[in-house]
């Protein structure tokens, strides 16, 4: 009976604090973020959670506080290093780190369940090379959305989480109400990824895009009915703006190919097997870059 008393008194505490902006608790960001994952872990799922995003942190070297930070809004951004020596430029070493940012501004409610959704990214999400040849606009779509620790295992953390910490507060939350099956009365896997690619007003317009680069029929899914969840980085569905962030991905990895077919042109003294390495670099850039994806205009 006491046990039951002090979980009481700890759900109790949770719905109290809900409404209060996370980072204004403390002043100090440790603390806060301290705070924020010991209410998640309240949670079974968060504390699963929690688990397995403090192991992904050690195989850096790092722990959660290292890992989470407040910021202008909540996502987690990957960097990807490429290193190459000017002896060996051949030899290409890639080095990727992950930081979860969670809205400094946002209530602690709503703070926990962003938390919930990066850590899935940060712990799960299988990080992408744009210098890989098979680096393939159909991969990245659909590795976006449905892919392990995408968004569509990210949305179903989210709601999961709030199912169990904020139950009371499950028919104000839109898009978890969506993904509940109405049979079964819990989330679904495969209606979640079925409202993931409802493209709404866009539908035509993406649909045609698809066409013309013999795209279409890799995205069975792609419906018209009104959108259910927006990406907050481009303001569009998601099967869009992942189109979106992997034609400016491209780019932006093919002006660095670019730059480093420069530097092998300017050592032509150099060992004949610098010749091979650019040889290969160079079809592989024209695999790669030759052509990218159709430009999508709908500003």
């Amino acid at each position: 009976m006491k046990s039951f008393f002090l979980l009481f008194i700890c759900l109790q505490s949770v719905h109290a604090i809900s409404n209060q902006v996370w980072t204004h608790v403390h002043g100090e960001n440790s603390h806060d973020t301290k705070r924020l994952i010991d209410i998640l872990s309240r949670s079974k799922t968060g504390k699963k959670l929690i688990q397995q995003a403090k192991e992904k942190a050690a195989q850096t070297g790092r722990t959660l506080l290292d890992v989470i930070k407040p910021g202008q809004g909540s996502l987690t951004d990957t960097t990807l290093l490429r290193r190459f020596s000017s002896r060996s430029p051949s030899s290409v070493v890639y080095e990727q780190k992950s930081t979860v940012f969670i809205d400094k501004e946002s209530r602690t409610y709503d703070a926990i369940l962003d938390l919930a959704h990066e850590l899935t990214h940060f712990a799960f999400r299988e990080n992408f090379n744009p210098y890989r040849k098979n680096f393939s606009i159909q991969e990245f779509i659909s590795s976006t959305i449905e892919g392990k620790g995408g968004e569509v295992d990210a949305y179903i953390m989210e709601c999961q989480v709030l199912l169990e910490l904020f139950s009371a507060k499950v028919a104000k939350r839109y898009q978890c109400n969506e993904i509940i099956d109405k049979a079964t009365h819990s989330i679904s896997r495969k209606l979640t990824i079925q409202k993931f690619y409802q493209v709404g007003e866009l539908y035509t317009k993406f649909s045609d895009l698809l066409e013309k680069q013999s795209l279409r029929e890799s995205f069975p899914l792609l419906g018209k009915a009104g959108a259910v969840f927006i990406s907050s980085a481009y303001g569009l569905p998601y099967p869009v703006a992942a189109y979106y962030e992997y034609r400016s991905v491209l780019e932006k990895a093919c002006d660095n190919d670019k730059r480093r077919m420069v530097y092998f042109e300017k050592n032509k003294r150099s060992p004949a097997s610098l010749a091979g390495s650019y040889q290969t670099l160079q079809v592989d850039y024209n695999k790669r870059c030759k052509e990218l994806p159709l430009s999508l205009n709908l500003f």
